[in-house]
């Protein structure tokens, strides 16, 4: 059984936490796809397809978005699992998921989760960096990955 991670990462976070997720799976054939690299993916190549989205800003990023919503009839037919890296945890943070993905995704998923998040200080520009100090009140990096939710997650993936 062939699974395909597909994420989008502008600081690493995302990226960091797709690989976290391969390692806990139990296959051999997972494969880990960048959309910002990768723009054309067949998707029939995978049995299980795993989705990962950065929330910046509130929002998840929009060619995610894009790609979900290009390929639903097809992802419809797969068992996925959707998760998102988000400061925001319990009702913002469902608010947050619930904007990245449409609610026939969410629906069908086997797996969703609320990931944890990052601030890479040394991968932001100048703005990012103003915001985060302003906002989260930190002057360095910070990683807060929920290490159980990502076990947990990839639990309820294989079981299901």
């Amino acid at each position: 059984m062939k699974t395909g991670i597909i994420y989008i990462s502008k600081h690493g976070t995302t990226q960091k936490v797709a690989e976290i997720i391969a390692e806990k799976l139990n296959s051999e054939n997972v494969e880990i796809i960048n959309l910002r690299d990768n723009q054309i993916i067949d998707l029939n190549d995978y049995d299980r397809i795993i989705i990962g989205a950065s929330i910046h800003a509130g929002s998840a990023n929009r060619k995610t978005k894009l790609f979900c919503k290009k390929n639903t009839d097809i992802l419809l037919t797969k068992k996925i699992g959707l998760y998102i890296c988000s400061v925001e945890k319990g009702d913002k943070g469902v608010v947050q998921f619930n904007n990245a993905y449409m609610e026939e995704f969410r629906k069908h998923a086997k797996s969703i989760g609320l990931l944890g998040y990052e601030f890479n200080l040394g991968k932001m520009n100048f703005i990012e960096k103003f915001i985060v100090k302003v906002i989260a009140g930190s002057k360095k990096s910070i990683s807060e990955i929920d290490y159980e939710a990502i076990s947990n997650f990839v639990n309820e993936f294989e079981k299901n």
